[in-house]
């Protein structure tokens, strides 16, 4: 009964809190989204890098496993000609992959140095790569060529997208004519594609050996990782992109515009895809300067929408985090607050003195109602103060339950976990 379905989604209740677990403090600034991974030991840990060039590792007890300076690796000819604020930059995320395949995964991270270093698990140096440019992408590790080999590709300041061999060997590189600090992602067809953004607003696919295929322009500076699935289940991959023009546009496999959406601010985050409403499609979700996290249909339309005190920067994550079968969307916003929400909304009904008043709104000429007569609105659950901008949040698993780890501005990473 559409009633009896309307009630409950007013009345619907989360139980129990999130509290924070603990807090470790670095020596400088985080900059970049913390990752969570195993690196061949069974157990995950936490990695980061700060402002003043380092990458720490902390399990998930807060305890520290080791710290990779990348200052150390510079020679002091080099650190003359690198001013002080560049040396002091990890501003991407880590990439965790095992590229030697000796069932250890390296730690692959870039710096404003221009370098790319590939770290051991046990944070020793296996090899870096030089460019001419700051280097504020997430390098993927994946297999372009089809030849079952790994390649690692990035981009760079210095307007250049490149692959790398897994032994840090230079196999092609792109010039983009901007600036590159968006993620590259694959974009999987029968011919193989990478697709990244631009400073220009430039979006372009390219062949696997680094040749142009088509490119789309957006208003705005590209920064985020596109997300690539097959959004509403035609058959056919979709590619959505964030735009600083305000937008997020999905494009076809071909690079033509399929719909686009504007918000009333910049777009940094990458957009989270997710079934939310087990309706068999994937809902868009994503954050704006204009401080609200957004929530769209597959086909473009505002599902609800939340609105925080300041900008949403970081890309939202979704997880089911008190384990009751129902998803909730985990932003951090630059109001110093983490937002844990109700990945489905709230319901609202547009008008409801009565059971006899629903029944008699306009557009029902029967005193059954065919259709649920309101809307959604963004609805949170819980809400963590920081004391500081969020930078990035992920969910780290321990212990087989899920948590949420938070890296804010003033260098402290903080874990977050549900109790009833």
């Amino acid at each position: 009964m559409v009633f009896g379905k309307v009630i409950k989604k007013l009345s619907g209740k989360k139980r129990g809190q999130i509290k924070k677990k603990w807090e470790f403090q670095a020596d400088s600034q985080l900059l970049s989204t913390p990752v969570s991974a195993d690196l061949g030991e069974g157990k995950n840990v936490i990695i980061f890098g700060t402002k003043d060039g380092k990458v720490y590792t902390v399990d998930d007890k807060s305890k520290l496993q080791w710290l990779f300076d990348l200052r150390e690796k510079r020679s002091e000819v080099e650190l003359l000609f690198l001013d002080e604020e560049t040396v002091r930059s990890v501003r991407s995320a880590p990439t965790i992959a095992d590229l030697n395949h000796d069932g250890k995964k390296e730690i692959i991270v870039g710096s404003d140095m221009g370098i790319l270093h590939v770290i051991s698990s046990k944070g020793k140096l296996v090899w870096d790569y030089k460019v001419n440019g700051p280097i504020r992408s997430s390098a993927i590790v994946v297999d372009i060529s089809g030849n079952n080999e790994n390649e690692v590709v990035f981009g760079s300041n210095d307007h250049h997208l490149y692959a790398l061999s897994t032994k840090g060997k230079l196999l092609w590189k792109f010039n983009a004519n901007a600036p590159v600090e968006s993620d590259p992602a694959i974009l999987k067809t029968s011919e193989q594609g990478i697709v990244f953004g631009c400073d220009d607003g430039t979006v372009y696919c390219l062949n696997t050996d680094g040749t142009h295929r088509w490119k789309f322009k957006t208003n705005g500076p590209v920064k985020s990782q596109p997300a690539i699935a097959d959004i509403n289940k035609d058959g056919k991959l979709d590619i959505l992109i964030t735009s600083l023009d305000n937008s997020i546009y999905t494009l076809d496999e071909h690079g033509k515009k399929k719909w686009s959406f504007e918000t009333h601010g910049s777009i940094f985050s990458k957009p989270c895809l997710a079934d939310i409403n087990k309706d068999g499609k994937l809902e868009i979700i994503f954050g704006s300067c204009d401080n609200s996290v957004y929530t769209l249909t597959s086909e473009g339309e505002k599902l609800w929408s939340y609105e925080t005190d300041f900008w949403i920067v970081a890309s939202p994550f979704t997880v089911d985090i008190d384990n009751d079968g129902k998803l909730e969307v985990v932003v951090g916003s630059y109001d110093h607050s983490l937002y844990v929400l109700d990945a489905e909304g709230s319901f609202v009904l547009n008008y409801m003195p009565g059971i006899s008043g629903i029944a008699q709104q306009p557009g029902h000429h029967t005193g059954t109602i065919t259709s649920q007569p309101g809307q959604y609105h963004g609805k949170k659950i819980w809400q963590y103060k920081t004391g500081s901008y969020i930078v990035g949040s992920a969910c780290v698993e321990s212990e087989g339950k899920k948590n949420i780890v938070v890296g804010t501005k003033r260098g402290k990473l903080k874990l977050f976990s549900h109790e009833d």
